[in-house]
This record gives structure tokens, C-alpha cells and sequence, in this order.
């Protein structure tokens, strides 16, 4: 499967963009400071026609603006369980930062499930632990992660609406169930796969 990794953002947060041969492109996570992200975009002939977000903490989401300046029609999509941290700085982080950021209006929402948005099919996978409306999407054999799953780690559950147990146990039924070959290409860091993280994580023993 096609994909461009850029790295953003303070917190070196892994944004994807998910191509197709038409023109029209995924982004996920889009952390601020994305310009390398549009840039990439214009070389390449590329129009992103949403924004897939796997959650909600301001790391993930502050490029949005970035990317709505140079493509107004793109689309964001959220699970609901996480629609309220776009609009509430307290809730997204964005202010232990310095910053009070948030995200007004046209936000669409993610399900669990076979999810088709113009010419793009995938499955969402509602994941709760990190946030309780944390993601990942499937796409061909790649699960893009967020902050779920790391290679040898999985994400914080020590912010508010995080579980280490339902973590866990999302990581478990949802993630390792997965195709042992799947590859998880996760919100920082390298990218590893459902069969080595099921038998070396050493959170998930």
C-alpha cells in the first residue's frame, strides 16, 4: 500500500498521507507546523479530501488549520466519543501547552466498521484507552494506529479519559487480531507489525 509519512509538529507526531492514482488523498494527524504536509501535497498533485483523526489530544490535531487554509472543502472525521476535545483546550491539551486551541465547526463522524469516504475503503476500529474515542484505521494490510500501539510500548493512559485496562484489552481484541503480517504504522516513532508486538510487547505479557 501506498503512503507518505512526514514527521510534525513539537512532539514529532507521524502524519500520513494515503494517496490514490486519481489525485485525492487521505491525511491523518495532522500536528502543527504540517507546511512539509501541503508541500508534499502540491509536488505531488495531490488534493486531500479529509482529515482522519485517530483521536483527540492537540498533538495530533493542530495542523488541521494548516491544511483547511490550502484545501477549504477537506472533510474532518472524528469518533464522537472525541468530538468535544476539538472545541475545548482543557480537554485536547492545547493548553499545558500555551496554547488554547480548538476546532469549530464541519466535523464529521467516525464509526466502527467498513468506512467508505470518496474513493477510499477502510475499516475503523474503535480502540478506547488512550482517549474514548481513539481509533485506527485499516487500510490493505496497514493499521494506522495514533497513539494506541507503539513498537515494544502502547500510548499514556495517565490524561483524562484513559484506561490502562480497557487500553489493553482494545489493543488485544481489536489490533492483535489482526493479520500477524499486518503492519502498524503508529502516531510517533518507527512502525512495527500485529506479530511482533503480540509476541515481544512487554505491556501486552
Amino acid at each position: 500500500m501506498d503512503y507518505k509519512k512526514i514527521i510534525t509538529g513539537q512532539l514529532e507526531v507521524n502524519t500520513y498521507v494515503i494517496p490514490r492514482s486519481s489525485g485525492d488523498c487521505l491525511i491523518i494527524d495532522p500536528s502543527d507546523h504540517c507546511r512539509e504536509v501541503v508541500e508534499y501535497a502540491q509536488k505531488e498533485k495531490l488534493r486531500p479530501i479529509s482529515v482522519l483523526l485517530t483521536h483527540g489530544h492537540f498533538d495530533h490535531i493542530m495542523g488541521i488549520p494548516e491544511i483547511l487554509a490550502e484545501y477549504k472543502d477537506a472533510k474532518i472525521f472524528i469518533h464522537d466519543n472525541d468530538k468535544d476535545m476539538l472545541t475545548d483546550s482543557k480537554r485536547n491539551g492545547s493548553i499545558l501547552m500555551g496554547s488554547d486551541f480548538s476546532v469549530d465547526g464541519g466535523i464529521n463522524s467516525l464509526s466502527e466498521g467498513v468506512t467508505r469516504i470518496g474513493e477510499f475503503e477502510f475499516t475503523v476500529l474503535h480502540v478506547p484507552g488512550h482517549t474514548q474515542g481513539g481509533c485506527a484505521f485499516v487500510f490493505n494490510g496497514v493499521c494506522f494506529c495514533g497513539d494506541t500501539i507503539f513498537a515494544g510500548s502502547v500510548g499514556r493512559t495517565d490524561l483524562p479519559g484513559g484506561d490502562f485496562g480497557q487500553l489493553t484489552s482494545s489493543i488485544r481484541e481489536k489490533i492483535l487480531t489482526l493479520p500477524p503480517q499486518t503492519v502498524l504504522c503508529p502516531g510517533h516513532g518507527g512502525r512495527t507489525s500485529v506479530e511482533r508486538e503480540a509476541r515481544s510487547n512487554p505491556f501486552l505479557r
